[in-house]
């Protein structure tokens, strides 16, 4: 994650302060072995899940007032 972020740094780009708290409080809990394998197979999932499920979401809002307002 440190990587990340110092990449992002370096070149400007905008990076989620949520990625960035998860992914330290994720490798913390690697280094001191208390990580729940459970809790942070779920946060991959749903960080994978986000933007497709955001774009899905998004597409089907978008053709709904498509129909409703005749477009």
């Amino acid at each position: 994650m440190g990587l990340l972020v110092t990449t992002a740094s370096v070149h400007g780009m905008p990076v989620s302060t949520t990625h960035v708290s998860v992914g330290s409080i994720f490798a913390i809990g690697k280094v001191t072995g208390k990580a729940n394998a459970g809790t942070i197979s779920r946060i991959l999932v749903s960080s994978v899940l986000t933007l497709p499920v955001g774009f899905l979401a998004g597409g089907g809002i978008y053709w709904l007032l498509l129909g409703l307002c005749g477009g």
